[in-house]
C-alpha cells in the first residue's frame, strides 16, 4: 500500500466504525426496551392473575360467611324447635311438613356437595342446572310449611311474596 491509501483507509474504517458503533448502540437500546416491555406485560399478567386470586377468595370468604350465618340460625332454630317438643306444643301437622323441607334441604345439599366433590349424579335431577330449579321450587314447600306453622298457633295468613330468581 502506498502513502496515500494508509491515510484513507484509516478514515474509511473510522467511518464505518462511527456508523456500526451507531446501529449497534441502537440495536443494543432496542433489545433492551423489546426485555423492559416483555418484563411489564409479564407483571401485568402475574398483577391480573393475583387479582383474579383475590377476588375469587374474597367470593368464597363471602359465601363462607353467609354459610356460616345460616348454620348458626338454623342450629338455633334446631334449638327452639326442641324446646318447642319438649313442651309439647308441636303438632304431627308442623312435625310432617318439618320433616319434609328438611329431607329436601338434605337432599339438595347433599348433591351440591358431590357435584363440588367432582362426584357424578347418582340420579336424575342431579345436576347445577336441576339442583337450581329445586331450590327456586322448593320455596312453595317452605310457604306450605310456614302456613301449617301458623294455623298450628292460630296466626292470620301470610301475605305472599314470591321472590324473583336474584333474591333466591
Amino acid at each position: 500500500m502506498d502513502s496515500t491509501a494508509v491515510p484513507l483507509v484509516i478514515a474509511f474504517l473510522g467511518i464505518v466504525g462511527t456508523l456500526v458503533s451507531g446501529l449497534m448502540t441502537q440495536r443494543l437500546a432496542e433489545m433492551a426496551k423489546s426485555k423492559e416491555l416483555d418484563h411489564s406485560d409479564r407483571q401485568r399478567a402475574e398483577e391480573r392473575q393475583y387479582e383474579r386470586k383475590r377476588a375469587l377468595a374474597e367470593v368464597v370468604r363471602a359465601c363462607y360467611v353467609k354459610l356460616n350465618t345460616a348454620s348458626l340460625g338454623y342450629h338455633s332454630e334446631l334449638n327452639h324447635f326442641w324446646h318447642a317438643l319438649r313442651a309439647g306444643r308441636v303438632t304431627d301437622d308442623v312435625l310432617a311438613a318439618v320433616d319434609k323441607v328438611h329431607r329436601g334441604l338434605n337432599r339438595m345439599y347433599g348433591v351440591l356437595k358431590r357435584l363440588d366433590s367432582g362426584i357424578p349424579p347418582h340420579r336424575e335431577g342431579e345436576s347445577l342446572e336441576q339442583v337450581h330449579t329445586q331450590i327456586v321450587a322448593f320455596w312453595n314447600q317452605l310457604a306450605e310449611m310456614r302456613q301449617i306453622m301458623r294455623r298450628s298457633i292460630g296466626a292470620p295468613p301470610p301475605i305472599l311474596v314470591i321472590p324473583t330468581e336474584d333474591k333466591l
